[in-house]
């Protein structure tokens, strides 16, 4: 009789110690994946202002240009398949790319500086 009443409070005691724990992880987990650090954070507006009319940041499907979603976690770039590095990555946004279809991308040397294309690089690594 006195296993039954044991398995009881033990299960109860392991209910009640996941369901304290559940929602400090879960916040723990949320405020991880929405923290970004300072320069990710200015990229992400200068996305939003120069990049998001033609790129999603939340999806690698196509929009004008690719998707972004996980640029620098590939293998390589969309479109232009050199490999995804923060060198070509720079290359890409400074030159941009005159034959990209379905319209060229075009270049930003000039329109953002070397600290705003730093940021920019910042918020697509967070993609």
């Amino acid at each position: 009789m006195r296993r039954p009443v044991l398995k009881a409070v033990r299960g109860l005691l392991y209910v009640s110690a996941l369901a304290l724990a559940l929602p400090a992880a879960t916040v723990c987990w949320a405020q991880g994946k929405s923290a970004l650090s300072t320069a990710a954070k200015a990229g992400q507006k200068i996305f939003e202002q120069q990049c998001a009319l033609c790129h999603y940041s939340d999806q690698a499907k196509n929009k004008i240009g690719p998707g972004l979603k996980g640029i620098l976690k590939n293998e390589q770039l969309p479109f232009s398949h050199k490999p995804a590095t923060v060198a070509n990555v720079r290359e890409q946004i400074e030159k941009g790319n005159p034959q990209g279809k379905p319209m060229p991308m075009p270049p930003f040397a000039g329109k953002l500086s070397a600290k705003d294309i730093n940021n920019l690089i910042a918020y697509l690594k967070t993609l």
